[in-house]
């Protein structure tokens, strides 16, 4: 009989769950807005482009004007040529951006005074001119053998956004060509071979390269495959962060919903609250799963698809789904008490703020978990209850050798955590469910937990 009403219970709360138009527009939308900006963003930057920008130029040399205008007309000339070839084809690729035109023209005087250059500044406000850049005139003069000296002073850019702007980026490497090509004659280099010149300039790039297994050690990688290494334990990680997010929020307005409306007094005529409880997580657990086999199946086509699916490890997929189980069953009675003791949402978001905070420590600590798997912040984040579902399976999807015992411990702890969690919650919720009062702070909440022992 106990067993007979704790599954309708939770039939009752599963289809209360997946049956709703929200839940399917949450399970498009919570992907759309995680991951939406990868197609957003070169689609904004597509209808935001192609502007025409003027820049003015204050050329204190006299000898650059006429190189940066002609490089520009050719660098305009390249996108317009570029742009008819995709509006050529009828199904254009959805990440070619629209690049902007540049028109460079000179200022009324090589240098500037401090109410000229204001007089530009005033007119970039304004929207007339997009850019100031200034080049002072002792940019070619020939630096002192003296360590400490390096040359003239250096060009300027005035933009609202200078430091992200493509057009100091451009402008850097060209003037860095010209200023090379001029030390090469200032230093007698002009008879060596320009070949042997770019050699000496040439950097040496360290390729990152993920270590080898025994069946390819020679195993060339590229910068992409270290990218991939990087932010693939990070979207499995994200895919149990939605999980949970999606399946514990549902408890709290069932809770909220339930009390408010008396529904939770008629049922407890039937039920016991220990059934009731134990019946929502029930169909809760059983909700989740079916969010985890539709984002799992969508992730493993978009791994597949990107050839990325032999870099998840196989072993992996076990303690994924025993973390996500006791992922979903810590936060949902947590959200399922908080419910069932406020009586309005402002009183139940006060209460979620530290459980969100915790929910989302390995979020805001994976680039530090992934860099170092077995490092002090990771390891410790992998043994506390709240942040270690999601932190764990981060370190095992790195490719790290995580050390044999720590997953068993780490369940070990999160199974005691969880179970502490639910008998707790049981216990309040039991008084919460029938108390007109609201829980304000957490202390009222310990307390009401005392009050049912």
């Amino acid at each position: 009989m106990f067993f007979s009403k704790l599954l309708v219970i939770a039939y009752r709360e599963y289809v209360a769950m997946v049956g709703t138009k929200a839940f399917i527009f949450s399970l498009v939308m919570i992907p759309i807005l995680m991951f939406g900006s990868i197609v957003l963003m070169p689609t904004l930057q597509k209808i935001g482009g192609g502007r025409t920008l003027k820049i003015i130029v204050a050329d204190g040399t006299g000898r650059l004007m006429d190189t940066i205008i002609a490089s520009a007309d050719q660098r305009n000339e390249s996108i317009k040529r570029s742009k008819m070839q995709v509006e050529s084809v009828e199904d254009s690729h959805p990440f070619i951006t629209a690049q902007d035109f540049w028109f460079f023209e000179p200022s009324d005087a090589p240098e500037l005074d401090d109410g000229q250059r204001l007089e530009i500044n005033r007119r970039i406000k304004q929207g007339e001119v997009y850019a100031l850049v200034e080049i002072p005139k002792d940019l070619f003069d020939k630096p002192s053998k003296d360590a400490s000296s390096k040359g003239g002073a250096l060009p300027k850019l005035y933009a609202f956004d200078s430091l992200m702007s493509e057009v100091r980026r451009w402008l850097s490497d060209l003037i860095s060509r010209k200023v090379r090509e001029e030390r090469i004659e200032q230093f007698g280099l002009g008879d060596v071979d320009p070949q042997v010149l770019a050699w000496v300039d040439s950097p040496v790039e360290v390729l990152p390269n993920r270590p080898v297994d025994g069946e390819n050690p020679k195993a060339s990688q590229s910068t992409s495959d270290a990218l991939k290494a990087m932010f693939l334990p990070f979207g499995v990680m994200m895919l149990m962060f939605m999980v949970i997010l999606m399946a514990a929020q549902p408890m709290l307005e069932s809770a909220m919903e339930e009390k408010t409306l008396r529904i939770s007094e008629v049922l407890i005529g039937s039920v016991t609250p220990t059934q009731l409880m134990g019946g929502k997580l029930l169909g809760n657990v059983a909700g989740s799963m079916v969010i985890f086999l539709l984002y799992g199946c969508g992730g493993i086509f978009v791994l597949s698809q990107q050839r990325m699916l032999g870099d998840l490890p196989a072993s992996l997929i076990p303690w994924f789904i025993l973390f996500q189980i006791l992922g979903v069953l810590f936060f949902s009675s947590i959200f399922l008490v908080v419910g069932a003791s406020v009586n309005e949402l402002k009183e139940a978001q006060s209460l979620l703020l530290p459980v969100w905070m915790f929910l989302m420590a390995p979020v805001m600590v994976w680039f530090i978990a992934v860099r170092d798997p077995n490092g002090l912040v990771a390891t410790a984040l992998s043994f506390f209850p709240p942040s270690c579902p999601m932190t764990m399976v981060l370190r095992l999807a790195s490719g790290t050798a995580v050390p044999w015992w720590q997953p068993f411990v780490a369940a070990a702890m999160m199974m005691v955590a969880t179970s502490a969690m639910v008998v707790l919650a049981g216990r309040i919720y039991r008084v919460g469910l029938l108390k007109t009062d609201g829980v304000r702070s957490i202390l009222q909440l310990v307390r009401r937990a005392g009050q049912s022992i």
